[in-house]
């Protein structure tokens, strides 16, 4: 059988809720997001409706049963946006659930290693992007970061800036998934947004640009430049929203 959810978190746990009172067995039950999943002749499925009390009621078995760091685990690799993470989420509950609170330290059993991964790479690119994630004000008074990172990581970010930056107005922009996170200082929130046409920057933004740039170019020393290095710590995927880089 075939769990089809709506691609939301919540989905995804309404689906695992269903498998598990299904008692679907580990190599035959599939959970898949209803917009990717490739129908088979001969597959049946089903369309799981998100309910949000199922997807509580796993979520807090997830926290009871392996703390806040399998929680984390399951929900960054949610985050990596695989569309095999469904049916490899059932698989490694299957099994996680066996061998109790430590189980998502089980990397030796591939499907938790597997999961584990997935949440890996979140987790990296996220704390990558702290760092090199830039803020321009707007004419408007805006401060206005975007990004494009390949993992789905601005509901990770957000709540960052939303501690760091408490006393502006900002939005963090997914160009990649036309996702904002607006703050206006007392909490964000998310919303669909396009890629802006044209950017107006405040006059003092232009001109502090303009000074870190011809900043990082004096202090840049010829002889010791190691671009190799560079791209390592500072992927140039991400080249296009630094100021210094433009």
């Amino acid at each position: 059988m075939v769990y089809l959810h709506d691609g939301s978190f919540e989905g995804v746990l309404s689906g695992i809720y269903k498998m598990f009172h299904a008692k679907a067995k580990i190599n035959e039950g599939k959970l898949y997001e209803a917009s990717v999943y490739q129908q088979s002749f001969f597959e049946l499925t089903l369309n799981v409706e998100t309910v949000r009390e199922h997807a509580y009621r796993v979520a807090k078995s997830l926290y009871d049963s392996f703390g806040q760091e399998g929680f984390k685990c399951v929900y960054y690799a949610y985050l990596a946006e695989d569309d095999s993470y469904g049916t490899l989420l059932f698989r490694t509950l299957k099994q996680a659930y066996k061998l109790g609170g430590q189980a998502f330290e089980a990397l030796g059993v591939e499907d938790i290693r597997r999961l584990t991964q997935m949440a890996n790479k979140v987790s990296r690119e996220s704390h990558l992007l702290l760092g090199l994630l830039r803020f321009s004000k707007l004419e408007n008074g805006i401060y206005y970061a975007p990004f494009e990172p390949t993992q789905n990581i601005i509901s990770i970010l957000a709540p960052h800036f939303e501690e760091r930056l408490a006393d502006q107005v900002w939005v963090i922009h997914d160009t990649k998934r036309g996702i904002g996170a607006f703050y206006d200082k007392e909490q964000y929130h998310m919303a669909p947004l396009d890629s802006l046409e044209t950017i107006q920057y405040a006059q003092d933004e232009v001109a502090f640009q303009s000074m870190w740039k011809d900043y990082v170019k004096h202090i840049a020393i010829e002889a010791r430049r190691n671009l190799p290095l560079r791209r390592q710590h500072m992927p140039k995927k991400y080249w296009q929203f630094l100021t210094e880089m433009k």
